[in-house]
């Protein structure tokens, strides 16, 4: 099977995968407590297995292109490092008032910066796929930062964060796996040439994936009696996320129109903005917080890909209007 038709497989089942890992680690945790933390050891190495193909696939040079459109650039840091956390910490206060574990995973998510599965779904609104890397890389070197003092500012007032410890996790999660990955990639550059490396990137993903899944797996097993007890929980943190989202392409689209973004950047600004990395935030809350937390990021996925899909749709209209628009 070629790199790429693996992908494709990890990326068709991506729901049926992720509901797989989440049903075998809770049912780990329930029939076999005495064996759950032997599991955490291996945390940080799935974080590494994670987080490590992600990096090999992004290349932190095309930074530099940022100058060349430098609005849609600070329009995306903004919404994402600003707007969204305090969107995130108004939404925790009002429905998941009383659940300060569901209020911290909500606003981790909302403090994470896009994903590298943004650029896909660009190039899939046929929108500026150039633009969505530069603001992946961008956002990715800024959350090194950002995520520290946002968690420290709105979650401190819910429970304790170590500022340390915090800083510390998230610049050893993010830059040493950054660093190899820059290596590697260069490596792969120079022994098998650009077409080769292009050739295998498509398993980068999938292996990520695999990682994400183990640190579920573990998490969820670890923390599976509470998850459990708190079962009927799960629609109001369902409730919580659709508004997170639904608030978010609302504001994006008001912004659209608003400034009159060209529809290509305006479906990569709109993914930048909606597609948060959730394994990032998934690795960092099974290194900070509690099974819980890590709980309610599982969920998201079933939230976060029906509205990427529903936005691919709209798009297309958005598209359409512009060329109305224009004159012929």
């Amino acid at each position: 099977m070629k790199p790429v038709q693996v992908q494709q497989l990890f990326e068709k089942n991506l729901t049926y995968l992720l509901t797989l890992f989440i049903v075998l680690g809770i049912i780990y945790g329930l029939y076999f407590p005495c064996h759950t933390m032997v599991l955490q050891p291996y945390i940080p190495f799935t974080l590494f297995l994670m987080l490590y193909p992600m990096m090999i696939g992004i290349e932190i040079e095309e930074v530099k292109q940022a100058a060349r459109n430098r609005r849609l650039i600070i329009w995306s840091i903004l919404i994402n490092f600003i707007l969204s956390p305090l969107l995130a910490f108004v939404i925790a206060h009002l429905i998941l008032k009383g659940l300060p574990d569901y209020q911290v995973a909500l606003i981790l998510l909302s403090a994470t910066p896009c994903a590298g599965m943004v650029v896909g779904w660009t190039g899939m609104a046929k929108g500026n796929t150039p633009l969505a890397v530069v603001i992946v890389a961008l956002s990715l070197l800024m959350s090194i930062v950002t995520i520290p003092f946002t968690m420290i500012i709105l979650v401190g007032t819910i429970v304790s964060v170590d500022v340390f410890d915090l800083f510390k996790g998230t610049l050893l999660v993010i830059v040493i796996p950054m660093i190899l990955g820059d290596i590697t990639r260069r490596l792969i550059i120079s022994r098998w040439g650009r077409p080769g490396f292009m050739y295998i990137k498509p398993l980068l993903a999938p292996v990520s994936m695999l990682g994400m899944f183990s640190i579920l797996f573990i998490s969820l097993a670890l923390g599976a009696e509470k998850i459990l007890s708190q079962w009927h929980i799960v629609l109001i943190i369902l409730a919580a996320l659709i508004i997170f989202y639904i608030l978010l392409i609302l504001i994006s689209v008001w912004l659209i129109r608003k400034i009159k973004i060209d529809s290509k950047d305006a479906a990569a600004l709109v993914y930048a903005v909606v597609g948060k990395n959730i394994s990032l935030a998934v690795g960092l809350a099974a290194q900070f917080f509690t099974p819980l937390t890590v709980a309610m990021l599982a969920i998201n996925p079933l939230v976060q890909a029906p509205v990427m899909a529903w936005f691919l749709r709209y798009s297309k209209r958005l598209k359409q209007d512009a060329e109305k628009e224009s004159p012929s």
